[in-house]
């Protein structure tokens, strides 16, 4: 990753009762649904806080997209920094 690339640093919890640990990575952004439909977070979104359901992808520097399935959780976003609560 090149220092003058447009990063989010991510951390994704899961509920303890799904006993994982928790992601912590830099992303290029991130995608899942909410009450009003899709939507994308990219470097300088505004703060922001919902309710997210059913997937969320990830969208790395390497390129991939990895995706996680759920019933739903809560994103917060703000300052390119986005905490994921899953299983809730």
């Amino acid at each position: 990753m090149k220092n003058n690339q447009r990063t989010l640093d991510l951390k994704i919890f899961w509920s303890p009762a799904m006993d994982k640990e928790p992601l912590k990575e830099k992303v290029i952004s991130v995608s899942s649904k909410n009450k009003m439909g899709q939507f994308d977070i990219l470097f300088d979104h505004i703060n922001f806080i919902t309710l997210i359901f059913d997937n969320i992808s990830i969208h790395t520097f390497k390129g991939e997209k990895i995706t996680y399935d759920f019933k739903r959780g809560v994103l917060e976003t703000s300052e390119n920094k986005i905490n994921v609560f899953l299983g809730l």
